[in-house]
């Protein structure tokens, strides 16, 4: 099944110590480094690629580079994220969505999924470890816009940026 989204790509500076520091915490599948990315805007398969790349195309699509500061875990489904805070990123959101005329089905909040978490072996120790990290700047989000489809398989999500906006 192949799924188009928008994204952002993100370098996070220590990953393997960020993984190391919760290991025995929690349990679940983390995201591989190159698969880190903030997403914009997620299309699934509700438009065409080209429909896509020409619409987009017409905006007029910039975005900073940010920092990644702080962790937190989105209830609903169970995603151990990295956060930022950036209201140009949520205009940018809002710009897309309303040029494609998509719902807002809920909040958008800014992040870069981690970890898929099964199972919170320790939930006190899973709140102290995040506190950790709430004045830790741990990684930046590169100032590149890209359109990307992801192809899921056995061995996980495979990604291919098919289009890249602004700069």
């Amino acid at each position: 099944m192949n799924r188009l989204f928008l994204a952002m790509p993100v370098t996070l500076f220590d990953y393997e110590n960020l993984q190391y520091d919760f290991e025995g915490i929690i349990k679940g599948k983390w995201v591989i480094p190159q698969n880190l990315h903030l997403t914009l805007n997620f299309f699934g398969n509700a438009f065409e690629e080209a429909f896509l790349k020409q619409v987009l195309s017409t905006l007029e699509l910039k975005a900073d580079s940010c920092v990644l500061k702080g962790l937190g875990v989105l209830q609903h489904n169970q995603i151990l994220y990295a956060q930022t805070y950036n209201d140009a990123l949520l205009a940018l959101h809002t710009q897309i969505r309303e040029a494609l005329t998509l719902p807002s089905e809920q909040e958008f909040i800014p992040h870069i999924t981690l970890m898929r978490i099964k199972k919170i072996n320790h939930p006190t120790l899973l709140k102290q470890k995040m506190r950790t990290y709430d004045d830790k700047i741990i990684g930046t989000v590169h100032p590149k816009i890209q359109l990307i489809q992801s192809h899921i398989t056995s061995k996980g999500a495979q990604y291919t940026v098919l289009k890249e906006f602004g700069s």
